[in-house]
């Protein structure tokens, strides 16, 4: 993959190049796609030696595979599930008081709170390139459960942030409270990796 820069009227303009030099490869052992000039000797994916790769072509175009490539989606997922994991390991350490915790760590987690939808919103709109990139369109039946569950998913999120504002909770009940909606978000965004799992190798040629 190849980042091209061209420089025009003073504007910087870039854009992804695939290298002709290189060729597609298909491990027969394991299906690991290699891109270079020759077949690897040894598959980087499951070690096995010898003549193991055969020439491969893509059904999908070379921009799309190198746009594929970033994994944009996948990359901006990890943030919303990240920040549901924090929030219920703090709160959980905070009501069973095993560790104690510094204040600093607690204002973080209602900081979390407020993030929480943005990095929804974005991880969303990311998954919908990303549908239409593979797929060419948004609408397809595993494409709608997860608009629908990521919707909920926001949904959600925002709740939280109405009821840390709106309620005054003592610090057991906000806690509780935190733990039960981080563990139903957790939930949710289990189901959501499940169906993206079974979408991986699923795309639309052209």
């Amino acid at each position: 993959m190849i980042f091209a820069f061209q420089i025009k009227a003073g504007v910087i303009k870039w854009s992804i190049q695939e290298d002709e030099m290189k060729k597609l490869y298909r491990c027969k052992v394991c299906g690991y796609i290699a891109e270079s000039e020759d077949p690897p000797e040894v598959c980087p994916a499951c070690g096995f030696k010898g003549k193991i790769f055969e020439e491969y072509e893509s059904p999908i175009s070379s921009k799309r595979r190198m746009i594929m490539k970033l994994h944009i989606h996948p990359v901006m997922t990890h943030f919303p599930l990240a920040f549901v994991l924090s929030l219920f390991l703090i709160n959980l350490f905070d009501l069973i008081n095993i560790i104690r915790l510094p204040s600093t760590l607690t204002a973080m987690a209602e900081a979390i709170v407020w993030l929480l939808p943005f990095a929804a919103v974005l991880a969303v709109l990311s998954g919908m390139y990303d549908g239409r990139l593979r797929l060419k369109r948004i609408n397809t039946p595993l494409l709608k459960k997860k608009i629908i569950l990521s919707s909920l998913f926001i949904l959600l999120s925002i709740s939280l942030i109405v009821l840390q504002s709106s309620l005054n909770l003592d610090q057991g009940s906000y806690g509780l409270m935190i733990l039960v909606y981080s563990a139903a978000l957790s939930g949710i965004g289990m189901w959501l990796g499940l169906i993206g799992g079974r979408l991986i190798e699923a795309k639309v040629r052209g």
